[in-house]
């Protein structure tokens, strides 16, 4: 409530209180002096000239007022003085804040057209995303799913070339197995000749079979040399085969060479300065009477093993029994043949062999071994320098364990 009396201006109304009091005391003061002089306005009697002067007072009271607060406030001068401006001001506000009302009215109604609006495409929006969310979705399991197609279209791409591959090999081996095919019918059919030959006659040899064998060592040869090389074989051979049946060499025909063979060997020794086998092996059954045919191949060889070599060593325990001893021999055996194939000596290509060994040795290192009540040491020793091309002979020795 006090508030309000703050907001008074008393300056101003304590001017006016104070302005009017002088004018009144002003107007007071004329109206006496006048009265005891008896001074008349408008040749008026004393009495209406003090009344006269009592309005002028008043009039003066409200034009100094008036004064006071026009020039304190505008707003009262406004209200005074233009008071037909203030009415057209406020009608054209009236009409203003009229049409602002209408606008209003226009906008509220168009705001909640427009937020019904906004609500719809809201709702749509809602819809276009989550249908986006299930598109998307539904994209990432079909990229997924053509990325799976592609692998398993490189796949199948890379099994059809490689099934392509296949079946082209098949094919070319198809070819070789039609070929060999013809070859084996061929081959069974000099088989069977063979096989016929074979029952009215005696095997001269078979195939694979070593007729002869010699060693050339570090020089080159001729052409004519190289002659007489193969010719060397071929006696050997005819030898062979000649004491196989009991007769004479002159009897035995001349083995038939393959002319490939020689070519190779030719080439192989012409400029040469290594140690060559030469072995002639048999390319067929053959029987007595006829020719056979064969072939010579070169190997270049080289010192295996040296003389006095332990090739081979077994522990024969003691009390031993003689098949369990023949057993041990013959596993060394079979050892020492396997182990000569592996540092590279020739095998026999019909026995499969390297070498052999002296049944007299074997004979007695059984009788010296058999019940002996300390156990013993067999060994088997290379019986000279072996090459390539073998054969491995070997002696046995036993010994006490230890020494």
């Amino acid at each position: 409530m006090f508030e309000i009396f703050k907001e008074i201006n008393w300056t101003l109304i304590g001017t006016l209180i104070f302005v009017g009091a002088i004018v009144s005391w002003a107007g007071d003061f004329i109206g006496m002096k006048l009265g005891k002089k008896r001074i008349t306005v408008f040749k008026l009697r004393p009495r209406h000239t003090s009344r006269i002067i009592t309005v002028l007072t008043g009039i003066g009271i409200a034009i100094i007022t008036l004064f006071a607060i026009s020039t304190a406030s505008e707003t009262v001068r406004t209200a005074l003085f233009s008071m037909n401006y203030v009415q057209n001001q406020v009608t054209n506000l009236t009409a203003e804040l009229q049409k602002n009302r209408t606008n209003l009215q226009d906008m509220e109604l168009e705001l909640f057209t427009n937020k019904g609006y906004l609500q719809d495409k809201q709702n749509k929006l809602q819809s276009i995303s989550e249908e986006l969310t299930e598109k998307t979705k539904a994209l990432a399991d079909t990229q997924s799913k053509i990325a799976d197609m592609e692998s398993q279209m490189k796949k199948a791409k890379t099994e059809q070339e490689t099934l392509t591959k296949e079946n082209t090999a098949l094919a070319e081996e198809s070819k070789k197995l039609e070929s060999s095919v013809i070859s084996l019918k061929k081959e069974s059919q000099n088989l069977k000749a063979s096989m016929q030959r074979l029952r009215e006659g005696r095997i001269a040899a078979l195939t694979g079979e070593i007729l002869a064998q010699s060693v050339v060592t570090w020089k080159s040869y001729s052409p004519a040399e190289l002659n007489i090389i193969f010719d060397r074989l071929s006696d050997q051979a005819r030898t062979l085969l000649a004491f196989r049946f009991g007769k004479q060499k002159e009897d035995i025909p001349y083995p038939i060479i393959d002319e490939k063979s020689k070519s190779i060997v030719r080439k192989n020794l012409e400029n040469t300065k290594d140690r060559w086998a030469l072995r002639m092996t048999a390319l067929s059954n053959a029987v007595e009477g006829e020719p056979v045919e064969a072939r010579i191949d070169s190997y270049k060889t080289n010192l295996i093993y040296q003389k006095k070599k332990v090739l081979v060593e077994k522990t024969i325990k003691a009390q031993i029994t003689r098949p369990e001893l023949e057993e041990l021999i013959f596993k060394a055996l079979r050892e020492l043949n396997s182990k000569a194939a592996e540092d590279g000596l020739l095998r026999d290509p019909l026995t499969g062999n390297v070498g052999s060994v002296d049944t007299t040795e074997l004979m007695s290192v059984l009788n010296s071994a058999v019940g002996s009540d300390v156990p013993k040491k067999l060994r088997l020793i290379a019986a000279d320098d072996i090459y390539t091309e073998g054969p491995v002979r070997v002696t046995c020795s036993i010994s006490n364990v230890g020494k």
